[in-house]
């Protein structure tokens, strides 16, 4: 059979075409440090380094999340860390001012730190992350800050948030909140009653600026799950009284009655009030502002953080005393102290000591709230670490479909290199001969 010189030609030109483009494709490899460029380079692997390219992209984007969700968390926490600072360095300042030996101008220049305190508080309380406040639940305010003041010095505060917490699910389909409300952090708003972090350094300011008194129960008067209201009566608080309504009932005196006597300076012999079993709370707080008032002194009580305050109306504030006393005929007396758990000699010392108490709660609370933020953020933390060594598995398993093996390709470049302009230079020889040539 004879084979026409056009079909060796056409044969060599093929060969050649194949040798260029797989030249160039190493070459390409070599370049880019990739052995997948194109589709075309390798059908059979691109498959699966597309599904992998793709988990990787998802991951990475879950990894975003999660670092973004962490750094939310992080300000929310460094928010609680300085707000814990400020209630602690309150509580200090609260102890020095309660003491007898401090002088009235020195309790005025441990206002001005308290006074800078509140300040400092409604600051935290306007803490921003992405341009939204973390503290508003899920509230957006029309205008801002989220807290404001008034009044010079300030007394008041209000918000613009809600109390409802911010939720995200989590890959691992958990659903953590993404922040702590105003009421979490602050007590804003509490449900007992109890002064929020603001009124507390407020509170606690203007005694020490003003020398005020109160004499209040240093905590609920009432066990959890009952409640003492305006109509209950001397009878139902004492001890016997089914259900027992206060943690420590009212023990009468031998006449079955209840009396105290309040004195200051205004009248030192004091005035006697008898509480009788008929009474009710709202009827007994008239009868003993009908005898105290004179004195400069007035008796309330808050039937939502169940507590009895008796404070100094006079100007300025003037120290007063409560004694439990028999009633007429009685041979012992009642325990209308203990009961209401207020102290027997008030004085600006002692208000503060009492309102110590209230700079615990709002500590604890917001401690509690910072224990919440950290159980989520190291949850938050260990799942953004998995996330990120997922990417790194994915990132390796890509590379090791993508990348070129340097090593090997360099050989078959060289090679190909070598076989390549062999083939140009046969060719060349062969295109340079004529029929003649062969005859």
């Amino acid at each position: 059979m004879r084979i026409a010189t056009s079909t060796i030609y056409d044969n060599q030109t093929a060969s050649i075409d194949n040798l260029a483009a797989t030249y160039q494709q190493q070459g390409q490899q070599l370049s880019t440090g990739k052995s997948l460029n194109v589709p075309s380079d390798n059908p059979t692997v691109i498959a699966q380094d597309l599904a992998v390219r793709n988990d990787n992209s998802v991951t990475t984007q879950v990894g975003s999340n999660l670092t973004d969700l962490t750094n939310q968390l992080n300000a929310v926490d460094g928010s609680m860390s300085s707000l814990t600072n400020i209630l602690q360095s309150s509580r200090s300042l609260a102890i020095e001012g309660a003491s007898d030996t401090v002088t009235a101008a020195q309790r005025g220049a441990i206002a001005t730190q308290i006074d800078q305190l509140l300040q400092e508080s409604i600051g935290l309380a306007n803490t921003q992350y992405a341009g939204k406040y973390v503290f508003a639940g899920t509230a957006v305010p029309t205008s801002q800050p989220l807290v404001k003041s008034s009044g010079s010095p300030i007394s008041s505060v209000t918000s613009q948030g809600n109390l409802v917490q911010q939720v995200q699910q989590l890959p691992n389909g958990q659903t953590v909140s993404t922040n702590v409300t105003l009421q979490q952090a602050f007590n804003y708003g509490a449900a007992d009653g109890s002064p929020d972090v603001f009124q507390t350094l407020i509170n606690l300011r203007d005694t020490l600026a003003n020398g005020s008194i109160v004499d209040q129960s240093q905590q609920a008067l009432n066990l959890a799950g009952t409640a003492i209201s305006s109509t209950t009566t001397i009878a139902q608080l004492s001890t016997g009284a089914i259900p027992q309504l206060m943690a420590t009932p009212l023990t009468p005196d031998s006449s079955g009655n209840v009396s105290i006597n309040v004195a200051n300076g205004v009248n030192t012999n004091g005035v006697t009030i008898t509480l009788l079993p008929t009474d009710t709370v709202a009827s007994a707080l008239t009868k003993i502002n009908t005898a105290i008032n004179p004195l400069g002194i007035s008796a309330t009580f808050n039937a939502k953080t169940q507590k009895l305050a008796f404070s100094s109306t006079s100007n300025p504030p003037a120290t007063f005393e409560i004694q439990d006393v028999p009633s007429a005929g009685a041979t012992n007396t009642g325990n209308f102290l203990a009961a209401f758990n207020v102290t027997q000699q008030a004085t600006v010392a002692s208000d503060l000591s009492t309102q110590i108490g209230d700079i615990d709660h709002v500590l604890q609370a917001a401690l509690n709230a910072r224990a919440t933020v950290g159980a989520v953020l190291q949850g938050v933390q260990g799942l953004s670490n998995a996330a990120n060594s997922q990417v790194l598995n994915d990132t390796s398993v890509q590379s090791g479909l993508e990348d070129t093996d340097i090593a090997k390709v360099t050989s078959q470049f060289t090679q190909t290199q070598t076989v390549l302009q062999a083939a140009y230079a046969t060719t060349s020889r062969l295109e340079s001969k004529t029929l003649f040539d062969y005859l």
